[in-house]
């Protein structure tokens, strides 16, 4: 987001509430809320909502019907294509993209969570991330499924 030229104050998360419960879970309960959220504030101002969530080693298809549901289920219309809703959904865990763009053939079967000195990779992964995004970039070769279906996910940043 710094290379697209944001500075910190120009986010606000709402961070998992630690210890209590399913993360994907308490992701998707408040799904519609945001997106009702982003549309009321992209009338405005500029706004982009970015929805990370994993697909807890399952099918990130079947995540994506999920987020429609609850949109559908609040009587909200689908993410429009114009939309700036990017979903991230990394099939097993965030720590098997990371490992990805820095160049390591992984698996998402396989947990890698446990990684060592996982923290210091996340600025290279970014930089690696970005430029696959970019218009007309090609992926590595090792790119998992997951990430490659996130890099049109981030295109629609722009």
């Amino acid at each position: 987001m710094e290379r697209l030229g944001h500075s910190q104050h120009d986010f606000y998360f709402e961070d998992l509430p630690s210890g209590r419960g399913c993360g994907e879970q308490w992701v998707r309960a408040r799904y519609a809320n945001a997106v009702a959220a982003y549309r009321s504030r992209s009338s405005r101002a500029q706004t982009v909502l970015i929805v990370a969530i994993d697909a807890n080693g399952g099918d990130v298809e079947r995540r994506i019907r999920q987020l429609q549901q609850a949109l559908a289920e609040v009587a909200l219309s689908p993410r429009g294509d114009d939309e700036k809703i990017v979903h991230l959904i990394p099939r097993k865990n965030i720590e098997t993209w990371i490992l990805c763009l820095n160049g390591r053939t992984v698996n998402e079967d396989d947990d890698y969570t446990r990684e060592r000195d996982i923290d210091q990779q996340f600025q290279r992964a970014a930089t690696t991330l970005f430029d696959w995004s970019r218009p007309n970039a090609v992926p590595a070769l090792n790119c998992v499924p997951s990430l490659l279906a996130a890099i049109p996910e981030l295109r629609r940043l722009g």
